[in-house]
């Protein structure tokens, strides 16, 4: 008796799973990431704040978002994609969020010449220093405390 192929075990259903699992990853990522490189830069730039909270705090959201990279995930492999993705767009988003008032506020365009070196390489250095080391610390320290857990 041949069996024949339902919408579940064909080829176009797989590739939709697949296509619902990587979005599911992307979109997780670019959240925890987003949030984790808003949370860097408000730390950085406390002096920018209105209310008066102490900058550790928030500072605590952008660990936060490297732990729920890592509990949003359904398993190590997904946990590993939103991590690094995570991680990349929290980047981006720092770097961009210190740069954006070049082009925001009116600058000129010798202004904007001047500044944009100087003001690109603060926020990679504060990327890399402050938002790699709390948010890759905190995702690390989630996998590693989930995976001795779970032994």
């Amino acid at each position: 008796m041949t069996e024949t192929a339902t919408e579940w075990t064909g080829d176009s259903a797989q590739g939709n799973i697949r296509r619902r699992y990587w979005l599911s990853a992307l979109a997780k990522g670019v959240v925890t990431g987003a949030i984790g490189g808003i949370g860097a830069f408000t730390y950085n730039m406390s002096e920018l704040m209105v209310a008066p909270i102490d900058p550790l705090l928030v500072l605590g959201i952008t660990a936060l978002a490297g732990v729920y990279a890592h509990l949003l995930a359904d398993g190590l492999h997904e946990s590993i994609r939103v991590g690094l993705i995570g991680f990349f767009t929290g980047g981006i988003t720092m770097v961009g969020v210190w740069v954006a008032p070049l082009w925001i506020l009116s600058y000129t365009n010798g202004a904007r010449d001047l500044l944009l070196p100087q003001l690109t390489g603060t926020a990679v250095t504060a990327a890399i220093i402050v938002y790699s080391s709390v948010f890759l610390g905190a995702y690390l320290s989630a996998l590693t405390i989930d995976a001795y857990a779970s032994t």
